[in-house]
């Protein structure tokens, strides 16, 4: 086998550094996947808080615009009334800054979908403040009140109604991706369990495979040493590994055959003496 061919030094050095860098690799991808990961994730959520809380404050600017819009339809000062209607012109202008900006992030169909409802919402309400400061302006003040109190008010609750269920789809979003990242670091967990359990599979695969290839050679010259120190000199070793007990089973063999050798020519030497001796004798 090419596994027998490689010197036993190599081997063992190839084992230990191939686990170890094995183990390395395994680490860093591992570390480096989780990372980037939960990186990605964290990244996520602040991108969705930071509309969250944009959409937060469009409400907010929302209900003080509104409060303001009522506070000038029931006022008699002409005076806080121009007031309240270039503080409402103000706040409009900031909320179509912010409006901008989460319409420009929402790239998710259920946030677009809930954002629909809100900018349809706030189209009505514009609309609705345009003419409660038409009939604010008209002198009307039973008028102005009744629609401010019968019209514009229901259009505010429904536009805050939305703005909050906005808010809702962007906190279940959140809500979502947090979900999601758990249950990568999870699945990220068990992968590196279960690759943990392979490559220690491998590592006693490879174990049992270096102490094969040591132990067999072992015994055979073990045995034969046996044989040779009780005088059984026919054993013969056949070996065709190139590592180093390939090398000493071949050796052992050889010298197997040299003790034969010698006790072949040592009995032929008793022979010939023993023939020898009898001839004199007669």
């Amino acid at each position: 086998m090419q596994f027998d061919n490689i010197r036993v030094s190599r081997k063992l050095w190839g084992a230990f550094l191939g686990l170890m860098i094995a183990m390395l690799l395994l680490s860093a991808f591992a570390q480096n996947r989780g990372n980037s990961s939960m990186s990605a994730a964290m990244d996520a959520v602040v991108e969705i808080e930071a509309r969250i809380s944009a959409a937060v404050r469009w409400r907010g600017a929302t209900e003080t615009a509104v409060t303001m819009v009522m506070g000038g339809a029931v006022t008699t000062d002409s005076v806080l009334a121009e007031q309240y209607g270039a503080k409402v012109k103000e706040i409009i202008g900031n909320i179509n800054k912010v409006q901008e900006g989460i319409v420009a992030s929402a790239t998710a169909p259920e946030e677009k979908a809930s954002l629909d409802k809100v900018l349809e919402a706030r189209k009505a309400v514009l609309a609705a403040t345009a003419k409660t400061w038409e009939l604010k302006g008209a002198g009307d003040a039973v008028a102005t009140q009744r629609y401010a109190d019968d019209e514009f008010a229901p259009l505010v609750t429904k536009y805050l109604k939305a703005q909050d269920e906005f808010v809702a789809t962007l906190e279940k979003r959140r809500d979502v991706i947090r979900a999601e990242a758990t249950q990568r670091r999870i699945e990220y967990a068990i992968t590196g369990i279960i690759s943990s359990m392979v490559l220690m599979a491998a590592g006693l695969f490879l174990a049992w495979k270096l102490v094969r290839s040591i132990t067999l050679p072992l015994n055979e010259a073990v045995e034969t040493i046996d044989a040779i120190a009780a005088g059984d000199l026919t054993r013969e070793l056949q070996s065709t590994r190139k590592d180093e007990f390939g090398h000493m089973l071949r050796s052992l063999s050889a010298m197997s055959s040299r003790l034969r050798g010698v006790v072949s020519e040592v009995r032929q030497g008793v022979d010939s003496v023993s023939s020898a001796s009898v001839e004199i004798a007669n």
